[in-house]
């Protein structure tokens, strides 16, 4: 396997009082006629995260064609469970909806966040239209199987049966200056959606000397049934990079770092980290969606499968 990287699409930097910095977690939805709309996570003015959205013709990625004028989901009202920020995860259609999975953030005191994922939805074939929450609190969040935090889900429907793989928080950790988090992927299923049977399924598991985290795990079933799955990992002294895993049934995973064929730039727009990968598939070729800088806040660029 070897990527190709395409170059930088982009990187918030004050275009209006919502996308103002970062860019991150980017989500490709094909629109037709060779476009696609990227949705992704900006931080406005005050360092919330919103889901806006840029338009991009694939066989030149890297021209923005259009550019969201107002959030499609902001952040929640005081006090609630995404009232310093809403991050866009999953989009899954099914049946006439989209439905959107995003991360709501909390700040924190004895740590510095907590999260829990919220659904928030629309008709599909209206891309313009924003997004809206199904309720004012989450759908999943702690709880005796998942005591940490809950995130960052990516959710697949198949035969009536939805999916779910997440990011399964582990016990904080206290570094020099501040607690560190750690989390890995575990899976669930549910018969709609929105209520969840946790039953603590690891799925990815750590596997490099001082690993502590996996993120931003994307599963694409092949034509042939199986499965393939790209994300980041990274540990408290070197930052992400992408990795890559195959399973026969979607639950359990074999890692395959060595083979994902595509390393971090230092010199280049990526910087320090690479992170938070999409796959998809186009009328032009495999591509890929990931994050560069410092946990994506130098936004994100656009690779394209070559072997």
């Amino acid at each position: 396997m070897r990527w190709n990287k395409l170059g930088h699409i982009f990187v918030a930097k004050g275009h209006s009082e919502q996308v103002h910095s970062h860019g991150i977690v980017p989500i490709a939805r094909p629109l037709g006629n060779f476009r696609y709309r990227i949705y992704f996570s900006p931080r406005d003015t005050q360092s919330r995260s919103n889901v806006s959205w840029l338009d991009i013709d694939i066989r030149d990625p890297t021209t923005v064609l259009r550019l969201s004028e107002r959030p499609l989901l902001g952040p929640g009202a005081l006090g609630m469970f995404d009232d310093a920020g809403s991050m866009c995860c999953w989009i899954t259609e099914h049946d006439g909806i989209e439905r959107l999975y995003y991360q709501g953030w909390n700040l924190g005191k004895s740590v510095s966040f907590h999260v829990a994922v919220g659904v928030a939805e629309r008709p599909a074939g209206d891309p313009d239209r924003p997004f809206e929450r199904i309720s004012k609190g989450p759908i999943l969040d702690r709880c005796m199987t998942e005591p940490v935090f809950v995130s960052d889900p990516a959710v697949v429907v198949e035969n009536g049966k939805w999916r779910m793989w997440y990011q399964s928080g582990k016990p904080w950790t206290e570094g020099p200056t501040q607690a560190l988090p750690s989390y890995d992927i575990r899976y669930a299923e549910s018969p709609d959606g929105v209520n969840w049977t946790l039953g603590g399924i690891q799925s990815l598991v750590f596997q490099h000397p001082g690993e502590i985290a996996i993120a931003r795990f994307c599963p694409l079933r092949e034509a042939d049934g199986s499965w393939k799955a790209w994300y980041s990992y990274r540990a408290n002294d070197w930052g992400y990079r992408i990795g890559y895993a195959t399973s026969d049934d979607g639950v359990k995973w074999t890692r395959r770092d060595d083979e994902v064929g595509i390393e971090r730039d230092a010199d280049s727009w990526e910087g320090p980290m690479i992170c938070y990968p999409f796959v998809f598939d186009t009328e032009v070729g495999r591509m890929m969606l990931y994050n560069g800088g410092r946990y994506g806040d130098a936004g994100f660029g656009i690779a394209v499968l070559e072997a």
